[in-house]
């Protein structure tokens, strides 16, 4: 009798919840089907000596991986994707917050102004890169005309073509373009701050200042957490911007880590090693997630 009561409470609780099951199925598959398959094809390609065509023979273990982290090239690309992330962390969130600040403070043609600052965020990668590469351009591009214009003609360069400013060119670009998420991120949150926390600042004498740093800073703490950890990701997987604009040059001075892998895998046929190296960025992307989600635990337990 037990046993058969038991049973019941089995295939009731299954009954129930097969809705669920077949809910969250399509999702499931997808993730089956579009990464766990393709990780596993990735992992087992960087075993083997590939170019990229006919089937998996030569076996070469971990020798693909040593080649990878013995390159001095592929480090040198992951300090350029730092690089990118850092400037985007400290620049990209401020400048945010700043303008996000000004549209809750509310100003006259505010919606215009929310309107054109968050236009960039809808233009494709490619096309800004497009658009920037015109800029920076040394003879037809506007930047130097303008510095002609300011008589400052001495400050001119060829922006993308020489190593020293190539870098710093496709991070202002970055910046650029991911600012208007976060703005819009910050701004949404700001108009879920109750207006009771600062209007009872104001009766107590605080100012600006002290209302954002004791009030609306920490309001915004998790999703400041939250941008820091898109920020990071999106870093990591840079690719169509800066190959769009530089192809990893001059002379390197722009690879960075997606860069780095599309080069081996295509220019030079090299896909066991394209895919060791992704499989390290891949494990770099989700310890400095776990890094990133573990501090913001812990930020908020306290």
């Amino acid at each position: 009798m037990k046993e058969s009561n038991k049973t019941f409470k089995i295939w009731k609780e299954l009954r129930e919840s097969t809705p669920a099951y077949l809910l969250i199925a399509p999702t499931i598959i997808s993730l089956v089907i579009f990464l766990y398959i393709p990780f596993v094809n990735t992992f087992r390609i960087s075993l083997y000596n590939y170019k990229g065509y006919g089937k998996l023979k030569n076996f070469v273990g971990l020798k693909n991986f040593q080649t990878v982290l013995s390159d001095k090239n592929f480090y040198r690309a992951f300090g350029h994707t730092f690089q990118i992330i850092g400037f985007d962390l400290v620049f990209s969130l401020s400048i945010a917050f700043v303008l996000a600040y000004i549209l809750f403070l509310g100003i006259k043609g505010k919606r215009l102004f929310n309107t054109a600052l968050f236009i960039p965020y809808l233009i494709s990668n490619v096309v800004v890169g497009c658009i920037w590469r015109i800029i920076y351009d040394p003879n037809i591009g506007p930047l130097n005309q303008i510095l002609d214009v300011l008589g400052l003609g001495n400050l001119k360069h060829a922006w993308l073509g020489e190593t020293k400013t190539a870098l710093g060119s496709v991070i202002v670009t970055w910046v650029w373009k991911s600012i208007p998420f976060n703005m819009l991120i910050l701004y949404a949150n700001l108009m879920t701050l109750p207006s009771d926390y600062l209007e009872s600042s104001m009766l107590d004498g605080a100012t600006s200042i002290q209302q954002i740093r004791y009030i609306i800073l920490p309001y915004l703490k998790g999703t400041l957490a939250q941008l820091a950890l898109l920020t990071v990701t999106n870093g990591l997987r840079s690719f169509d911007l800066v190959w769009n604009m530089t192809s990893g040059g001059p002379a390197g001075a722009t690879n960075v880590v997606t860069a780095y892998i599309y080069s081996k895998a295509f220019d030079s046929q090299r896909f066991g090693v394209a895919s060791a190296a992704s499989i390290v960025m891949m494990i770099c992307m989700i310890s400095l997630n776990f890094i990133v989600q573990l501090r913001k635990r812990r930020g908020e337990s306290q």
